[in-house]
């Protein structure tokens, strides 16, 4: 299971966040798109979708960034998430965020330790993401999940999300007078859909409206992680660039980690999988599985939501997977 990094900020210093809790309701935020799902289930036992919706957004309404507004049009997005939580509801006032990739920054960083102190761990981990922000490091929420320990030597996963760009996400979700309790970038919920017990490396092709992260894994850990934008005006091409990506990762997972990534995975929302999927499995010379969500999580719903489901929920199959 990866203990997923939570709303707050560092929890325990040398274990990451806090045990992961999936909320009853999540929301997630999308280049194009709105979509929210309702679950039931015990609280740690298997989970299914009650209720899923969708909302269309236009292309401007959204603007993914690591430090400037990510909402452009307002009153589009005001439009979508009414209409959203009128069907999904507010999870009884606890409900999670799943925010796009390219407004928040990973990367893998490695320490000889953390200070057991969580503030202090965090103001640690800040100075190091510093220079991979576009923002002063004391404006950022700071957390974490250890991938590797060992005497002298702890490898995590840092996630660095901008406090005011948080908080405005969280403010056009203030209809729902709750908290959220869990805040993601989408492509870290997908990976508990990644085989834990796979023996080769594994690549995660992530594509979300044009927004691109590409993750390589070894042993169920990620050691490589690269967001970008694909350009919004030659979509015509994004095929291309998704495989030109695929072939850089996997050289700098080569050239550096001596990884080998044999086994790739492709997620794309909204959904045009076919052309990325053959022009990827050219690119690296074999197969492209596709991630889809489970057929039994959509079992509760009707053919059109089990196909919005489908279409747009791995991001939610993953953080079901992650209670298993």
């Amino acid at each position: 299971m990866f203990e997923f990094i939570t709303r707050r900020s560092v929890g325990r210093a040398q274990g990451g966040t806090a045990r992961f809790t999936l909320p009853p309701v999540v929301y997630e935020i999308a280049p194009g798109f709105v979509a929210g799902v309702r679950l039931v289930g015990a609280r740690r036992g298997p989970r299914k979708v009650e209720a899923v919706a969708l909302e269309a957004i236009k292309a401007q309404t959204l603007e993914p960034h690591l430090s400037h507004a990510n909402i452009a049009d307002s009153e589009d997005f005001k439009r979508a998430t009414a209409n959203l939580i009128s069907i999904v509801g507010n999870g009884g006032g606890r409900f999670g965020l799943l925010l796009p990739d390219g407004a928040v920054r990973a990367a893998i960083l490695s320490f000889e330790s953390l200070p057991e102190d969580a503030e202090e761990a965090e103001a640690l981990i800040r100075w190091r993401m510093k220079d991979k922000l576009p923002y002063n490091a004391d404006e950022a929420r700071t957390t974490f999940q250890v991938l590797d320990q060992a005497p002298g030597h702890l490898e995590i996963l840092a996630i660095a999300m901008r406090n005011a760009v948080i908080a405005e996400y969280e403010s056009a979700f203030a209809g729902l007078n709750g908290a959220a309790v869990l805040v993601l970038p989408a492509t870290v919920a997908l990976l508990p859909l990644l085989p834990e017990t796979e023996a080769r490396g594994q690549l995660l092709m992530h594509v979300c409206g044009n927004w691109l992260t590409a993750v390589g894994v070894m042993g169920g850990r990620p050691c490589v992680w690269r967001t970008r934008e694909l350009d919004p005006r030659d979509a015509a091409n994004y095929a291309r660039e998704i495989a030109s990506e695929a072939v850089r990762v996997l050289a700098s997972a080569q050239d550096r980690l001596q990884a080998d990534l044999d086994r790739a995975w492709l997620c794309v929302r909204p959904p045009g999988e076919k052309e990325f999927a053959a022009e990827l499995a050219r690119a690296l010379r074999h197969e492209v599985e596709l991630m889809r969500p489970p057929l039994e999580l959509g079992s509760l719903l009707s053919a059109d939501e089990r196909s919005i489901l489908e279409q747009f929920g791995a991001t939610v199959a993953g953080l079901v997977a992650n209670l298993a």
